[in-house]
């Protein structure tokens, strides 16, 4: 190939490409490019590694079962993703702040949400929130379990039957504790009680730290929290537990009560974990993250995790998860303006 012209050099003139070897300008310019493609091969390198990692926003302080959860998860995801996940711990407001970033962010796949019921369909009957259920795509229904109603071993009840049948024929003389006002263990124990003609009285406390040493210490009479202090205190002798909030039985607290058996399977509230994804995100990166997780979930040591913390593995995905929260969106914020929460 013939190269000709005047180079920026003057006197210059070259009329081969073996003349720029021979003045050495030619081994500059070639560096020069050389140069260039590797400034260029590393921004792409950049812009590729930046495109390689997710933001998984979780709407609570970290150390707690949400973001402890959420964690170990995520590791496992990261390979079928083949994506770096970076946690973002954004708690505050009952969850809606970290949900409120989660809605602002691209919906390009690189952001997702690790959240619990509370932020999706109950807060925001409790506070003005700037998101709606239009604003996020529920991707994976990951986990549920049920709260469970537990006594002192004294408590003159054996079955869930006699617990609210005691409790009917004695309008607000029993107390329970629960995670806080309008907490998913409150609604849940509200949902029970109205269905049954029970008036307890509720006592708020900051989750089963408190609530456990209150019902030992015959503060309050009633237990309800999660299952894995539950059984605790069962083994050790210092409580029984009566009833779950879930239409099916527990391995773990085998002679609780459930609601099935009572006739009151469809008013079960679960506590439960899911991914969400900004409104507008690619159907066919919602299935990569879809399945990404999902067989996350599906890990030997994530089943393992599910076991010890007494939580059920229960995939929804796409329009089925959307339809499980739309309904209990609506069943919550009947309750909570009935209850005068809001």
């Amino acid at each position: 190939m013939r190269v000709s012209g005047q180079h920026p050099c003057k006197h210059l003139t070259f009329s081969r490409t073996s003349d720029y070897k021979k003045t050495g300008i030619g081994d500059t310019i070639v560096n020069k490019y050389k140069a260039l493609g590797t400034a260029l091969l590393v921004a792409f390198a950049h812009v590729s590694a930046a495109n390689d990692v997710t933001t998984l926003i979780i709407p609570t302080g970290p150390g707690g079962g949400t973001d402890t959860l959420f964690r170990a998860i995520a590791r496992y995801a990261e390979p079928h993703l083949k994506s770096t996940i970076v946690v973002k711990n954004a708690g505050g407001a009952g969850g809606s702040i970290g949900v409120t970033q989660l809605t602002r962010a691209a919906p390009d796949g690189h952001t997702l949400a690790g959240v619990w019921m509370g932020p999706i369909t109950t807060v925001p009957h409790t506070i003005k929130t700037s998101y709606t259920l239009n604003d996020y795509i529920p991707v994976l229904y990951i986990d549920s379990a049920p709260y469970v109603m537990c006594v002192r071993p004294d408590f003159p009840a054996k079955s869930g039957k006699e617990f609210l049948d005691l409790l009917k024929s004695n309008p607000d003389k029993y107390s329970y504790g629960t995670d806080g006002v309008a907490g998913p263990a409150q609604l849940a124990s509200e949902l029970i009680f109205r269905e049954y003609g029970v008036k307890a009285r509720d006592i708020p406390y900051r989750g089963a730290g408190e609530t456990m040493p209150a019902l030992l210490g015959g503060v309050i009479d009633i237990y309800v929290g999660s299952v894995p202090p539950a059984v605790a205190m069962e083994k050790a002798g210092t409580a029984k537990c009566l009833l779950l909030t879930s239409a099916k039985k527990s391995t773990s607290l085998p002679k609780a009560t459930s609601l099935d058996e009572l006739g009151m399977a469809d008013i079960e509230l679960l506590l439960w974990h899911g991914l969400i994804a900004p409104s507008g995100t690619p159907p066919d990166v919602i299935r990569k993250i879809q399945d990404a997780f999902e067989k996350a979930v599906n890990a030997p040591e994530i089943v393992e995790f599910f076991k010890t913390a007494g939580v059920e593995k229960s995939i929804l995905k796409g329009d089925a998860f959307a339809e499980h929260i739309k309904k209990e969106y609506e069943k919550l914020g009947k309750l909570i303006k009935e209850l005068g929460l809001k």
